[in-house]
């Protein structure tokens, strides 16, 4: 007979994969992109749910009760460009260079990126990343693309077009003169996208702590 783990022992494998998300993420931070595969890994492991395999927050029966820190910009209709950058924002240095970054904290207060906490399902659904081929993207799309087909837990024997697209040809399509030349826009908008949903479930954790004891 299978014993069933108890809360407490849930708690402690929580705990290790919030340690996992922080180390991951300050490892990102100093320069180690690929990193963003291993967040992308643990925000499976605490927040994805399957047919046959249960996330630690719903093991822990909270994941209906927290809301989500939600930082992404939303598709406008209205806006002719063909492109929505999501998560991240577009850091320019003249003469130095142009780059998609996750603005972690540092989200532009404009009404377009200040919403209210969103509950798990529409956080993790809803689509605000469009690429300049018109392919939409989620949390859980960025995450379970990294985790299960680009190395994080699984190689997938075919290449994901889209995923080639967006992170290695400059799908969001923007361009910029920083350097004096017009060039693309660099930087892996997934790695950094999962970097911001990384940092928004942080958040999200801290915030609901009295969940957690």
């Amino acid at each position: 007979m299978v014993a069933q783990r108890d809360r407490a022992g849930l708690l402690e494998l929580l705990e290790e994969s919030i340690s996992f998300l922080k180390a991951s993420a300050a490892s990102f931070d100093a320069g180690c992109e690929a990193e963003a595969k291993r967040l992308a890994v643990t925000l499976r492991v605490l927040a994805h749910d399957t047919a046959s395999s249960h996330s630690l927050l719903e093991q822990l029966g909270v994941k209906g009760q927290m809301v989500f820190t939600d930082t992404a910009l939303r598709i406008d209709p209205s806006n002719l460009l063909p492109s929505a950058p999501g998560l991240v924002i577009m850091r320019m240095t003249m003469g130095v260079g142009a780059s998609y970054v996750a603005p972690l904290d540092e989200v532009p207060l404009s009404p377009s990126r200040t919403h209210p906490p969103a509950p798990f399902d529409a956080w993790w659904n809803d689509e605000f990343t469009r690429d300049s081929n018109g392919t939409l993207w989620c949390r859980r799309k960025f995450v379970l693309t990294m985790a299960n087909k680009e190395g994080g837990a699984h190689v997938d024997p075919s290449l994901n077009a889209a995923y080639e697209s967006l992170v290695k040809h400059n799908g969001l399509g923007f361009t910029s003169t920083a350097t004096g030349v017009l060039l693309p826009f660099e930087g892996n908008v997934a790695a950094e996208s999962v970097r911001q949903i990384a940092h928004e479930f942080l958040k999200s954790y801290e915030a609901h702590a009295h969940l957690f004891v």
